[in-house]
């Protein structure tokens, strides 16, 4: 078996190649962009959480009051989320164009920028006095941090097909055990099976793709550049969900100009989830990395 592994660096370059040029790069601020569910995001991970409450000062008990406020902010993102779903699902014969305008009149935006503005005003509102102001920079700070580690993408190429490492969310799905790429052609065409492996702990697992997502309808990310549908500005393996959230490609937003709450190239469903032994830790914090094997994809 040949194999090749290819190494593409991703990060702030990203954002340079994508609409934050130059100084917008460097001075893009998480915290201070109304639509990013930041918080909530940096939250999710239990040592960003013990960093938080060492920097702050805080108690447990405070800590669980923090964590109950971007717990309602995930639920409130994922509500309208799935709200937006129904619209793409509801309108397959439209134009994207047509789509976006009924995702846009369903007041979508407004709604996640309530959700973040309510959880930033709350939070402020919980740590200790005279320490509000120093949330925003602590955030962008981790935030840095996520974002370097987060957008470094890996492609292995093998003579069976090439394997991403990506973010898998779950959801539902349409059967008990099934996975969802974001690209419709994979769904449609059918027969289409993916191997993932966690990058840390849990076990391998194989699932059938049987519906399109998360957050786009075209997004083959798993190929060439060139051979994308969409998106063919960015790097092989990386998908247009993760560059949004992490680099604020395309001004952040999908292809139906939804603001981007999560890096997820792929959905895994509950049972996909637990045979990977990792239903408990994607179930806490939404998303989890993972490599995910294309074979169907030629060299």
């Amino acid at each position: 078996m040949v194999l090749l592994i290819v190494a593409v660096a991703a990060g702030s370059g990203l954002a340079l190649a994508a609409g934050l040029s130059g100084a917008g790069a460097k001075s893009y601020s998480a915290y201070a962009d109304p639509q990013k569910p930041v918080l909530s995001y940096l939250l999710s991970n239990d040592q960003n959480v013990e960093e938080f409450q060492k920097e702050f000062g805080l108690g447990n008990e405070k800590v669980q009051e923090i964590l109950v406020v971007v717990r309602e902010e995930d639920d409130a993102f994922s509500r309208e989320y799935d709200e937006s779903e129904q619209v793409v699902a509801s309108n397959k014969g439209a134009s994207e164009t047509e789509i976006r305008e009924k995702i846009s009149h369903s007041d979508f935006d407004e709604k996640v920028k309530q959700a973040v503005g309510r959880t930033k005003s709350d939070v402020e509102d919980l740590l200790p006095e005279g320490r509000a102001d120093d949330l925003g920079p602590w955030v962008d700070e981790q935030w840095q941090v996520e974002t370097g580690a987060a957008s470094e993408p890996t492609y292995r190429a093998t003579s069976t097909g090439y394997t991403c490492k990506v973010w898998a969310s779950y959801y539902k799905g349409l059967t008990r055990y099934e996975v969802a790429l974001p690209h419709q052609k994979v769904k449609f065409s059918g027969g289409h099976r993916v191997r993932i492996t966690p990058v840390s702990g849990g076990r391998r697992a194989r699932a059938p793709v049987k519906d399109t997502g998360p957050w786009n309808t075209r997004d083959n990310y798993w190929r060439a550049s060139k051979d994308r549908s969409m998106w063919q500005n960015l790097p092989r393996c990386v998908p247009e969900a993760q560059a949004a959230f992490y680099d604020n490609y395309h001004r952040g937003k999908d292809q139906f100009g939804r603001e981007v709450g999560n890096p997820a190239g792929m959905d895994i469903t509950p049972a996909v989830a637990r045979r990977m032994t990792l239903w408990k830790r994607i179930q806490r914090r939404g998303y989890i990395r993972v490599r995910v094997h294309y074979p169907w994809v030629s060299r």
